[in-house]
């Protein structure tokens, strides 16, 4: 069964790889949308850095209040700004994780937007996790379409960088 730490450091872990996705966006790309009426580049940087402790907050709370207060704050952050927002996130994370009881986590019902009725658990795997794992992915498609090049599958996934294979056949600056 996963622990209510086990959720916390999940969501810890996607805040990391989206700071370190941050630093991967090439310049100019902060405008960047694949299609009129989806969020640019710097409207997903402020959406991620308060979506994780806004759905935890609406779960535990019952109400949206919490969440619509942490989203205000993101209105007019500036891209260079994204690592200590996602920061602040972290430890607002931690400290609210810190009030949540074991029992509440494991009993505790939460409502979700769609109405269903989930265990406190469940709800902060299904909004926060699941929000950032998505919005992060959407981060990374974002940076390699306005033209980096260079990041792929462990960038994404793991925040890290590792060196590309190269393709069997193809001579190394030859890629393509």
């Amino acid at each position: 069964m996963l622990s209510k730490s086990d959720v916390l450091d999940a969501i810890l872990t996607e805040c990391d790889i989206a700071v370190h996705l941050h630093g991967k966006l090439p310049e100019g790309s902060l405008e960047y949308r694949p299609t009129e009426g989806q969020r640019n580049t710097l409207d997903l940087l402020r959406y991620l850095s308060f979506c994780a402790i806004g759905g935890s907050r609406a779960m535990v709370e019952g109400g949206w209040e919490g969440y619509s207060e942490v989203a205000e704050r993101s209105k007019t952050m500036e891209a260079a700004d994204f690592p200590a927002a996602m920061e602040r996130q972290k430890n607002e994370l931690r400290g609210y994780f810190a009030e949540i009881s074991d029992d509440d986590f494991a009993t505790k019902d939460a409502a979700k937007p769609t109405g269903e009725t989930v265990k406190l658990g469940r709800a902060l795997l299904d909004l926060p996790l699941k929000w950032m794992v998505g919005y992060r992915m959407q981060l990374f498609l974002y940076a390699k379409a306005a033209g980096n090049t260079e990041i792929w599958t462990p960038n994404c996934w793991a925040g890290i960088d590792w060196e590309k294979p190269q393709p069997e056949g193809v001579p190394a600056g030859d890629e393509g």
